[in-house]
């Protein structure tokens, strides 16, 4: 599992967690025959009179397990490189915004017929084809509204986790890191060191030997050059 699909494991957990928490709202007033859909509100602090309407969570729950199971196909790697997804991230992340933008709008919410077991104007009665038989009713706004903004801003959430995880190195287990990295020039020099060690290798000429030759030729250079020397010279 690299690390885009645990970008797509952790937006739909959000996203559920989401919907579980403020999931739909039924309205049941006495004297009609059927509730009907009021709002989103809290699970633990719903109105008086207010049913959760499963159809409508269930139907928003497994269209974010749909998309999470396309999309983990999709960003799953190969065998020579499995960090890296088959398929570019954010191209996958443009093509699900637009695909989930084109549902939402052939398969918008439709307000209920007015003479319709009593229901008011207004009320949101079920998910239809826009060109199909029940194109003549009005379209539930609210819901549609609510819809098209978490396409937009789960689109948006995932192409900035996507570009984030792009830029940052790969944080599957065995990277290097900084400290990693330390460690293996380390030990790269330690093999080194043990290698000019063992009789035939080449011995580095950087360590306390070449400083003491260093010293030795300083030194016979200002014997040579002190001023007794230079005294018998002269006559």
């Amino acid at each position: 599992m690299n690390r885009y699909q645990k970008i797509v494991l952790f937006g739909a957990a959000i996203a559920l967690c989401v919907l579980f928490l403020f999931p739909p709202f039924n309205l049941v007033t006495v004297g009609r025959g059927a509730p009907t859909f009021d709002a989103f509100y809290p699970v633990f602090s719903a109105p008086a009179n207010r049913v959760i309407n499963g159809d409508v969570l269930y139907l928003f729950a497994f269209g974010v397990l749909i998309n999470a199971a396309l999309a983990w196909l999709l960003l799953a790697g190969s065998r020579t490189s499995p960090s890296e997804p088959r398929v570019d991230e954010q191209a996958v992340v443009i093509v699900f915004g637009i695909v989930n933008l084109a549902v939402v709008l052939l398969f918008p919410p439709m307000e209920a017929f007015p003479f319709a077991q009593r229901i008011t104007v207004g009320t949101f009665d079920g998910f239809y084809f826009a060109f199909g038989d029940k194109s003549r009713r009005s379209i539930f706004i609210p819901l549609l509204y609510m819809e098209g903004l978490f396409v937009l801003t789960s689109a948006c959430a995932f192409w900035l986790a996507m570009s984030v995880a792009r830029r940052s190195p790969t944080g599957d287990p065995g990277a290097l890191t900084m400290l990693a990295q330390a460690d293996a020039l380390r030990a790269r020099a330690a093999v080194k060191l043990a290698a000019g060690a063992q009789p035939g290798g080449t011995v580095s000429k950087r360590g306390p030997e070449r400083r003491a030759r260093r010293d030795y030729v300083d030194k016979g250079s200002d014997r040579r050059e002190s001023p007794e020397r230079r005294k018998a010279g002269k006559r």
